[in-house]
């Protein structure tokens, strides 16, 4: 009987890769929440600020 050990290498990588990117997508999800928050609030303090310089 014969062995097929490129095709079982290609499908450990296969799951390999399958498990990095399905972590990468919880933790992006995870941070997502606190990110936007993030974002916004630090958009809100640049539009204060350029609304108060005056370009005279």
């Amino acid at each position: 009987m014969k062995k097929f050990k490129k095709g079982q290498s290609t499908l450990e990588y296969v799951i390999i890769l399958a498990a990095v990117v399905g972590a990468i997508i919880a933790v992006a999800a995870m941070f997502k929440p606190k990110l936007v928050t993030t974002y916004d609030s630090l958009s809100n303090t640049m539009q204060g600020t350029v609304g108060r310089v005056n370009f005279n």
